[in-house]
């Protein structure tokens, strides 16, 4: 846990992962001009660094993918508790993608990532898991998941 602890990004010093994510998303609207919005369960409770820092970590890659990519105006982000699990929501009005076809890519696309299936695979072997919705012009809709306690 120290190690962990230790390798935790600046960004959770406080412990408070809504806090984390909402300065997040301040600075990639001050950045891009994207209307960003954070809805945060006030019952979320305190979370084991594990939890934090995988979230985190899927949240700077969405958001790295919506500047990148998406082409959007708004993304709103969700914290909430769901059956033991805590589940981040991050969705996009931009240009969407066929979120089938990701599935099929190769491994590494040469973008300089490995996106959303390093990000999935990492939630799994925490106990959780990613799901992704999108289509052309419709924006694209993220959720991950894990449980309270990997």
């Amino acid at each position: 846990r120290r190690i962990i602890a230790a390798l935790a990004p600046a960004e959770l010093e406080d412990q408070a992962l809504a806090g984390a994510l909402g300065r997040m998303l301040e600075k990639l609207g001050e950045e891009t001009g994207i209307r960003t919005e954070l809805r945060a369960d006030a019952d979320v409770p305190a979370l084991d660094t594990t939890v934090q820092v995988a979230l985190l970590r899927v949240a700077q890659s969405a958001l790295a993918n919506i500047r990148r990519h998406a082409h959007a105006n708004q993304v709103v982000l969700s914290l909430q508790l769901a059956g033991g699990m805590v589940r981040l929501d991050i969705f996009d009005d931009g240009i969407g993608f066929d979120a089938d076809s990701w599935q099929q890519a190769p491994t590494h696309l040469g973008d300089g990532g490995f996106g959303l299936r390093s990000m999935r695979e990492r939630l799994r072997e925490l106990g959780g898991g990613l799901d992704v919705e999108s289509t052309p012009g419709t924006g694209t809709g993220l959720s991950a998941y894990l449980p309270l306690r990997p």
